[in-house]
């Protein structure tokens, strides 16, 4: 069984053709990038929304207490 289908899209004319040239100087192939694109999207998708944002708090909260360590220090 073919894992594979055909797909009829549309997309923007001058788009495709800047990224039909990128990919010519590798050697790429459109299908390749539009799987990728689609993996990614996937990925993205499925993460736990705000997953980053407790470590990215966490780091917040931590250059706020270093930057009030500074300033009790110039005072």
């Amino acid at each position: 069984m073919n894992k594979k289908i055909r797909v009829n899209i549309t997309v923007d004319r001058k788009l495709l053709n800047k990224a039909r040239k990128k990919l010519n100087l590798f050697g790429g192939k459109l299908s390749t990038l539009f799987n990728s694109y689609l993996n990614d999207f996937i990925k993205s998708m499925e993460e736990i929304p705000g997953k980053n944002y407790q470590e990215i708090n966490e780091k917040l909260k931590e250059i706020e207490m270093r930057i009030r360590k500074l300033e009790e220090k110039h005072k």
